[in-house]
This record gives C-alpha cells, structure tokens and sequence, in this order.
C-alpha cells in the first residue's frame, strides 16, 4: 500500500466508527443515515443568546436633545431675565407651548418683527431685544459708501489731486461691485495706490467683499412681568424635562418665584406646570403665611384651593384667633369677610352653606320632629269621643236620683201621718 492510502490493519476501526456514530444519531432522535464520505455529519442545533433590548430612537432623540441644550449648542434663541440669558432652541419651546409657537408665527409676519398687542398671544410678556449694531461694521459701512453722487457710477472717472487718474475709477469701480461681485474684485489687476483716500477706499472695498455671509443673530426676548430670573430658569427646565419624558421635580426657592411661575405657565399654556405651582401653594402652610398664599390664590383666580384653605383655617380656632387679629389680615378685606362667612356657617347662623355638622344634625330633628304630630293626633281622636259620653252620662244619671229624692221626701212625710193615724184607730 502506499503512504497515503489506509493500511488494512486499521480498516476494522474505521468500521467501529461509523456504527458508534450511527448509534449516536439514533439516540439523540437523528436520521439513520451515514452521510457520504467528504461532507459533514454534524445536525444544526439551535443557540439562544441572551441579549439586552436595544435602545429605542426616540429615547436617543430625547438625550440628545436635554444635552444640546445643557451644553447650549445649536440655540436659536434666548430668555433674558433680570441680567441673565438663557439659551433655547425655538422648535423644542414652540412643541411645548402652543402660545409661544403661535407668538413666532406673528411675529414673523410683522413687519417690525413684533407682534403688535392686540395679536400678541403671550400677552406682553415677550419684547424683543434689537441688537446693537458693532462699530467695527459701522467703520467700514461709512469707508465703503461713496462721498459723491457722480462717483457711484462704474464708468464715471474723477480726477484726483496729486494721484493717478486711474486710481479713482478703479476704487469706485471696486467699492460699487464689493458686495455683490466678489469674483470679479478678487480677479481685477490691483492698481497703484493713489496719493490721497481713494487707496484706503479701494482697500476698504475689497475687504468687504472678501468677508464671509454674516451668520443668523439668535433672537433675544426680554421676559417682562417677572421679579426672579429662577422662574425662567424652572420653566424651561420643565419644557426639557417632560417634554422629553425625563424625571423633573418642581422646588422653587421662594414663594416669589412661585408666583412669577405661576405668571410664565399662564402665559405660555403650560396646564401642567400651572398645576405644580398651584399645589405647592398647599405645602407648608403657617400662620405666617396662610395671608400671602391666599392673596396668591386671588389674584391668579385659584378659586377651589382659597376655599380649601379658609375651610381648614375655620376648622382650627386656636390658628383662626392668630391669623383674624394679624396686622397683615387688615390689608386684605375681603379675605376676612370671607373668614367671618365660613365661621358663621359652622356656627349655624345667616344664610351661608350648611356644613357637614349642620347637614348631620338637620336629620336628627327631622326625625324627632316626625313623631310629634302622630301624639297629637291619637290625643285629640279619643278627646273628641269622650267629651259627648261624659256630657250624657251625667244627665241620664241626675234625672233618677232626683226622683228618687223626691219619692224619699214624700215617703218621709206620709209616715208620720200613717202612724198617727194607725195610733188613733187602736185607741
């Protein structure tokens, strides 16, 4: 045999083989067949891999969006407050607030780029910020116009003193094509400089040709009708926050800044943030401050939480006494009257709206009040069915025992007579 084939002393093992794997294959549920000589024996089995779900788009969205405006990238736009910018981007506070999308689309069809009061959907709240121009523009605007009528024309040549001829058509020709042709300017065989102000005007032009478009100014709006600029800060924190399902936690630093975002979410249409404002407006309460907040919920029309809030003052008179003879109540009137409405109430007097004390015990006498006329009832049926027997059973029984006192008066008279008569006649 040669080198490479199979010796015979090695075929039975061969054989051993195949049967161990025949044996195998009918173990394990496979086909009972040797497959050909050359190509694998090997079944596919199944692998299952545990993997982690794979992050939605829209949670990626909502990242990139919280950094690009922690980061302040991108911003088109900007809330000045008391000193202080807050950069924003318009598309993210427009998705969020309807007044203020309502308030670009004004704004942009206004020929001043304001929206004029009675159109204003935020109400005033927003002025925009015009920008200073730069003085280094302003410069090379005043170098770059043209000190004669006659020489804005291309053609035009006006001699100059102690210079070139030609000096003074090439400035003007390059000071008129400096904005719109920069090609051109660029391309133009540079001119000897001429004694006097047309070199410097020649040169100003072409630098002001060869500067880049100016880029797009962020739109500044000053946020009116605010005493904190931590308001502004909160309100647009909660724009990226929920806006972008993010965890957010309302806790303003003072009950002013409360109040001027109670202010921001009115105007912007934000029912949401409107809504913690005016539930934190319920924590806390003291002695101290119980007036303040309920001249909040007055004047920002919180009509249900100031009733909430004077129902559970009433119910506490120990606090009532402290809070009625305060200096600060008397400034605001109609809060007490209020009070004196609520008090009256509870103690059952005038027409205020009966409690829940008052509600319990309007039953109570209802249904004492019920009996009473059935007892008078069952008095008065066997009084009227007396009154005729009582009046006829004396006069049938007087009748006879006169009678009887007549008969006895007679009797008592005849029988003396009788006897003395009877005496006689023995005699």
């Amino acid at each position: 045999s040669s080198h490479f084939g199979p010796k015979p002393d090695r075929l039975p093992n061969l054989h051993l083989l195949s049967s161990i794997s025949l044996q195998t294959k009918t173990m394990f549920g496979g086909a009972a067949q040797i497959a050909p000589e050359g190509k694998g024996s090997s079944i596919p089995v199944g692998l299952a891999v545990a993997m982690e779900p794979a992050p939605s788009g829209a949670a990626a969205l909502a990242d990139g969006l919280r950094a690009l405006y922690a980061r302040g990238e991108l911003c088109d736009m900007a809330l000045v407050a008391r000193g202080e910018h807050f950069p924003a981007h318009k598309a993210m506070v427009a998705a969020m607030s309807d007044n203020f999308r309502k308030y670009l689309q004004v704004a942009s069809k206004s020929p001043s780029g304001v929206p004029g009061p009675e159109a204003d959907p935020m109400e005033g709240l927003l002025a925009a910020v015009v920008p200073e121009a730069p003085a280094g523009a302003a410069a090379a605007a005043v170098a770059g116009s043209p000190s004669e009528p006659a020489a804005a024309q291309p053609g035009a040549a006006a001699p100059v003193e102690g210079g070139d001829a030609t000096a003074a058509p090439a400035a003007t020709a390059a000071a008129g094509a400096g904005a719109a042709l920069p090609e051109q300017t660029a391309a133009t065989t540079p001119v000897a400089p001429a004694e006097g102000a047309a070199p410097a005007a020649t040169t100003a032009a072409g630098a002001d040709a060869r500067q880049p478009s100016p880029t797009p100014q962020t739109l500044e709006l000053q946020v009116t009708q605010v005493n904190t600029a931590e308001a502004v800060r909160i309100t647009l924190s909660y724009v990226y926050g929920v806006g972008t399902g993010a965890t957010w936690e309302y806790e303003p630093s003072s009950a002013e800044v409360n109040k001027d975002i109670l202010r921001l979410a009115k105007k912007f249409g934000l029912p949401h943030l409107h809504e913690h404002a005016a539930r934190w407006l319920a924590k806390g309460l003291t002695t101290g401050n119980v007036v303040e907040r309920l001249v909040t919920c007055e004047e920002f029309g919180l009509g249900f939480l100031r009733e909430k809030i004077i129902e559970q003052l009433t119910a506490n008179p120990a606090e009532l006494m402290i809070v009625s003879s305060s200096a600060e109540i008397m400034k605001h009137p109609r809060i007490l009257q209020d009070l004196l409405v609520q008090v009256a109430s509870l103690c059952g007097v005038g027409g205020g709206a009966p409690t829940k004390a008052a509600a319990k015990e309007k039953p109570e006498k209802l249904e004492k009040d019920e009996p009473e006329p059935e007892k008078v009832e069952k008095v008065e049926k066997p009084e009227k069915a007396e009154k005729p027997e009582k009046l006829e059973k004396p006069e049938k029984i007087e009748k006879p025992s006169q009678k009887a006192q007549h008969k006895a008066q007679e009797k008592a008279v005849e029988r003396p007579t009788k006897r003395a008569k009877r005496g006689a006649a023995g005699a």
